[in-house]
């Protein structure tokens, strides 16, 4: 007598997989968007990151007066230019990957900072007040506040420029000088 193998999966097995599958799903879309609400303010934060360092570059190489300029509301986009002539060296678009990104600046109401020949803060043209510090975050209806990632810029009068996390305390490298 001939005896006959099963071959396939069964019903029940394929039952089986397709739950232990959309139990797995269940659990990983939640970490998922809080990772992409969280690389939205790291791409804000290095862009600008870079368009700060562009205009201290770029005020060293012409040994002249640059400025980094916010745009309005949002505060996402960006413009490096000659302080004087208002020459137009990049800009970038707010909103290019950084969806809802809230930028807080302080002092409250400043939009540009100024760099010299030595890549150094210095006074706006406009005698404005130049910008200190950046605060990158999301609204808390995008993610909550205890799953932020929060970011920060910081401006020292050197010239320097620092991002860091404000919520790392301790001595942690990545602590807000």
């Amino acid at each position: 007598m001939r005896s006959y193998r099963q071959r396939g999966v069964s019903v029940i097995e394929a039952m089986i997989v397709v739950t232990v599958m959309a139990i797995m799903l269940q659990l990983a879309v939640p970490m998922g968007t809080e990772w992409l609400a969280n690389s939205r303010i790291r791409s804000a934060s290095e862009s600008m990151l870079a368009g700060l360092q562009m205009a201290r570059a770029e005020a060293v190489r012409r040994n002249v007066a640059v400025e980094f300029v916010l745009d309005a509301v949002p505060a996402t986009g960006w413009t490096v230019r000659t302080a004087l002539s208002g020459e137009e060296i990049q800009k970038r678009a707010a909103g290019e990957g950084t969806a809802d990104v809230t930028v807080s600046v302080s002092p409250n109401g400043a939009t540009r900072v100024t760099f010299d020949g030595l890549g150094r803060r210095t006074t706006n043209v406009d005698a404005s007040n130049p910008i200190d510090r950046l605060d990158l975050d999301l609204p808390t209806s995008v993610l909550p506040a205890n799953r932020s990632r929060d970011l920060r810029l910081q401006l020292g009068l050197g010239g320097q420029i620092v991002m860091c996390d404000p919520n790392v305390t301790g001595s942690d490298v990545r602590t807000c000088p």
